[in-house]
């Protein structure tokens, strides 16, 4: 199966990356044994996972009109979902794991293309790319792409340690400077409640746009940005990489899944990308790939198109 990336990662983001090649907060509480017999936090795999499944069992739901490429775009900044780690040169991570098997079992060739988390989803809806890896399923986003819903997804405040802050969670954020990733929904929605926060006639959010998840943390260690705000799953590593230096700031917010986005225009591959998920679920494999990385909390009760409420 080939893999092509194109990286793109900035000098500033290469530093972060040495925070994001560990462990999940919920994997830190699980010791693994080493060499000497001492104990080490578990550490995150290092190799895009082989596809296990009969290739091609699938492949009668592809339309006989498609090329047997599949081009699945990512930031491959977000891990544990999908990122590049230090010394490596491909998106390796849960949802690519998750994509070479479903592209496996569909007798597609798969590809991973690398860009900037700005060019996926237009890329996804012109053409360019033929999936998003995963992104987050909502509503609005609907008009020009389909979700097929992968794992569950969240968000969290992380704050800096060292500089504590009055900050409740996302609806007391008036008069304090955050830091997001541009192009996230976090950015969105910081948006709105900056707004609501001058609507009320009370001081605005200094919402700061960062290329990557790691420059926007990065942001907050340096007192650029007094907390940024991101998807939970990147947010567990940071905090059990780096204790001491990072701390939750309010409380978790589950909030729609990730998704695998298809053109609307190719509702055939949405639903051939569906039941290839759900053959990966009710046969485990799903829950394996998942617990490989320590993340079984992620995972959906069943896979399903557009199911957000958000």
């Amino acid at each position: 199966m080939t893999i092509k990336r194109s990286l793109k990662i900035s000098s500033l983001a290469a530093v972060a990356a040495l925070m994001l090649a560990g462990c999940t907060a919920a994997d830190s509480e699980k010791p693994a044994a080493s060499a000497e017999g001492e104990t080490s936090a578990f550490a995150l795999p290092t190799e895009l996972r082989k596809p296990t499944g009969e290739f091609g069992v699938l492949k009668d739901l592809v339309p006989t009109d498609e090329d047997g490429v599949w081009i699945a775009a990512g930031s491959g900044q977000v891990a544990p979902l999908q990122y590049v780690p230090e010394g490596n040169s491909e998106i390796i991570g849960i949802v690519a794991d998750l994509t070479a098997e479903y592209a496996h079992r569909l007798g597609l060739e798969l590809k991973i293309e690398q860009v900037s988390g700005g060019g996926v989803m237009p890329g996804v809806e012109s053409g360019r790319y033929d999936a998003a890896l995963a992104s987050g399923d909502f509503i609005e986003r609907r008009g020009t792409a389909s979700f097929v819903d992968i794992l569950k997804g969240g968000t969290a405040l992380i704050g800096n340690a060292a500089a504590p802050t009055d900050i409740t969670g996302v609806d007391a954020l008036c008069g304090h400077s955050l830091a997001v990733t541009i192009s996230s929904i976090q950015q969105t929605r910081a948006e709105e409640e900056n707004k609501t926060c001058i609507d009320a006639g009370n001081e605005p959010i200094d919402v700061q746009p960062y290329d990557t998840v790691q420059a926007a943390v990065l942001a907050v260690q340096s007192q650029q940005a007094e907390v940024a705000w991101s998807d939970i799953s990147p947010i567990n590593v940071i905090l059990a990489e780096t204790p001491g230096v990072f701390e939750l700031v309010g409380e978790l917010m589950w909030y729609a899944p990730y998704g695998v986005a298809i053109s609307v225009d190719r509702p055939e591959m949405v639903e051939a990308v569906r039941a290839s998920l759900q053959s990966m679920h009710d046969d485990g494999t799903y829950h394996e790939i998942l617990a490989r990385w320590g993340s079984e909390s992620l995972e959906l009760d069943e896979i399903v198109v557009n199911g957000s409420e958000f």
